[in-house]
């Protein structure tokens, strides 16, 4: 009798199939049939354990013993749980926030529990109590018509002298004084009918809509303006005697401001010859 090995990849051997001497010949090839099928499903069955045992030992390898854990409880007075807790997972997975009674638990190794009580400790302050902040934003006109239109307040001397030396417009007026009153962190929205365009004969009101997004104080006093918008339609005439229709213009910005500084926010063209400028001013209230 001869026996020959085949060699799987997982370098188990898989005995081939056996021939006996003497047998019948049809009797023989059914049971050689029947060897060389077994002997095949073993080695099948070989090369499909192979990658589940290499899995195994291969994950019995990264199972390395890890350094001692430290758990700890820590009771927030300020900050939220739910949040701290997200930053923390920087340095570990093992973090339970319970929000009910402002805590939150933490297990991790002694490099990383004093990292996370540093940061704990950085996180967990009272936040600044929000104040009272006070704009003023003046919509000026600036025309071709070299006649003065109406006495400017004197507080915008600067701005206007400042305006004359930038654009060709000859005169200035003012067309409309939007005051809001709002707290730092929140967003405020005013309107206005206030200020005319002439068409054709008749006069005709520019209607504003000014929505300011939030409204945040430095440390270093400077009052900073976030998303802005102006929107304003002003009238345009059509040509056509006293017929006109309604354009679409307006400013958007973003800008940090010293309180009591009377900034130019931007420019819209009414016509050919007048345009629109928003002047901002802003003090923190008391």
């Amino acid at each position: 009798m001869r026996r020959q090995l085949l060699h799987s990849p997982a370098g188990r051997a898989c005995p081939a199939p056996t021939t006996r001497v003497g047998s019948d010949e049809p009797r023989g090839r059914r049971g050689e049939a029947r060897l060389a099928r077994a002997a095949m499903l073993g080695c099948l069955a070989l090369l499909l354990l192979a990658p589940v045992a290499m899995a195994q030992e291969q994950k019995k390898a990264d199972e390395k013993p890890v350094g001692p854990v430290v758990q700890k409880l820590f009771v927030l007075k300020y900050a939220d749980p739910s949040q701290v807790g997200e930053l923390v997972k920087v340095f570990t997975s093992n973090v339970t926030p319970n929000p009910s009674i402002h805590a939150l638990a933490v297990s991790a190794t002694p490099e990383a529990m004093a990292a996370i009580e540093d940061a704990i400790k950085r996180l967990d302050v009272p936040s600044a109590a929000p104040q009272n902040v006070e704009l003023t934003v003046y919509m000026l006109g600036g025309g071709s018509d070299s006649e003065s239109q109406g006495a400017l307040p004197k507080e915008l001397d600067s701005v206007v002298a400042q305006l004359k030396n930038t654009f060709t417009y000859k005169s200035y007026r003012l067309l409309d004084v939007l005051t809001m009153r709002t707290r730092t962190g929140k967003q405020v929205l005013t309107n206005s009918n206030g200020g005319t365009v002439q068409t054709g004969t008749l006069s005709r009101p520019i209607i504003t809509e000014l929505r300011i997004d939030s409204v945040g104080v430095g440390a270093d006093g400077a009052i900073r303006i976030n998303g802005l918008r102006d929107n304003s339609r002003v009238p345009v005439s059509n040509g056509n005697g006293n017929e006109y229709t309604y354009q679409q213009v307006g400013v958007n910005a973003d800008l940090d401001i010293k309180e009591g500084q009377k900034v130019v926010v931007g420019k819209v063209s009414i016509n050919p010859n007048e345009a629109m400028f928003l002047v901002l001013t802003a003090k923190v209230a008391q």
